[in-house]
């Protein structure tokens, strides 16, 4: 537990701090606190050697078996962004709480799409599936898995249905990990998912500011 602890308090301190700027700075800043807060993950997991490109790339090479994981992973996660889309219309005076991202120009354009596209995929698998998870035994299985979603989830949002909403994002990533024990796959099936839902709102943006 002792290192377990270790392991993650720093990405915790990171993530609160984060939180409690959302209740600080006004609405337009989020698009760059946000950036900050995955750019400090990221720099914190590359020195710590939690994530290494090397082996994400030699994973993507590696054949069949991982890219047919990586569908499947891909498959459900997008599946869970339906079912909250549904969900959502269903009951339209739920606030969801999202955490906002604005961009109206080309730098805020530009950090949107590295924050939400790149760096998530790294730094949200490394932290909350591949750091946060532990195998230790069912119950810790469990438990640890829960509350890596519940910390996911108050990232994107502030409310409880907002969170609520977004715990079903992590599941099949989460799942995915579990069943795989590689981080590669649920990270590759992140990044693409995310590639496909942000690609489209960075590229209907830019027809907006052109």
């Amino acid at each position: 537990m002792g290192e377990y602890m270790r392991k993650n308090i720093m990405p915790l301190i990171i993530e609160g701090a984060f939180i409690l700027s959302c209740f600080i700075f006004p609405k337009e800043y989020f698009i760059y606190t946000n950036f900050i807060f995955y750019l400090l993950l990221l720099i914190y997991f590359c020195r710590k050697k939690d994530f290494s490109l090397k082996e994400w790339l030699s994973s993507i090479k590696s054949g069949k078996r991982f890219w047919k994981q990586v569908i499947i992973t891909a498959l459900f996660f997008v599946t869970a962004f339906i079912i909250t889309i549904i969900l959502e219309n269903l009951f339209p005076n739920y606030n969801t709480g999202t955490i906002a991202l604005r961009r109206n120009s080309w730098l805020t354009l530009t950090i949107f799409a590295i924050s939400t596209i790149i760096l998530p995929a790294i730094t949200e698998e490394t932290f909350y599936r591949k750091n946060m998870i532990s195998f230790q035994n069912k119950r810790m299985l469990l438990c640890t898995t829960l509350l890596s979603m519940f910390l996911y989830a108050i990232e994107h949002s502030l409310t409880i249905w907002g969170i609520f909403l977004t715990m079903i994002w992590a599941l099949p990533l989460s799942i995915s990990y579990i069943k795989t024990k590689n981080i590669y796959v649920p990270m590759t099936a992140h990044f693409i998912g995310n590639l496909l839902g942000n690609g489209i709102d960075v590229i209907m943006t830019i027809i907006s500011i052109v």
